[in-house]
């Protein structure tokens, strides 16, 4: 019940954040993940981010007509499409990294600095553990091991 109360502290103060800059979650994820892991195909972004496809179809649609995403064919294989951000689209990106962080850091506020590092340890090792081909939760995002980071240094917690 622990794990159930913090998410649902967590979705609604990063929610909340992400709302205040006129950006959904789902979208959040979608351009975090692209940053981790792009080019990626639609299918195996809906597969990491565990969103159906006809959802991340719509929800594609909408970031690539506001040009936060491009979508190519792929040229190995015209049947894909493969995602990737723009540069409007890192921009917007780290906005909302901005606010999300602001948000965890309230969310974090009562661990002294050593505490927030050690249970976001604990929390990537959890990650890892449950997003693992095969693992209780089966394939999750790539950032949620903590594993891969490619691009912009994202802001760590003070």
């Amino acid at each position: 019940m622990l794990f159930y109360r913090l998410s649902r502290a967590s979705s609604e103060s990063v929610g909340g954040a992400l709302s205040s800059i006129g950006m959904r979650p789902a979208e959040y994820a979608v351009l975090h993940q692209l940053e981790d892991a792009a080019p990626i195909s639609q299918q195996e972004l809906g597969r990491a981010l565990r969103i159906h496809p006809s959802n991340l179809v719509a929800l594609i649609d909408d970031l690539e007509s506001d040009g936060y995403v491009l979508r190519p064919r792929d040229p190995s294989d015209r049947r894909r499409y493969l995602l990737e951000l723009t540069a409007k689209g890192r921009r917007r990106l780290v906005q909302a990294q901005e606010v999300a962080l602001e948000a965890e850091l309230e969310l974090l506020s009562p661990l002294s600095r050593s505490e927030r590092e050690r249970l976001r340890e604990l929390l990537g090792r959890l990650a890892g553990h449950s997003c693992a081909p095969g693992g209780p939760g089966g394939r999750c995002s790539a950032s949620s091991s903590g594993s891969r980071q490619t691009g912009p240094r994202r802001r760590t917690l003070p």
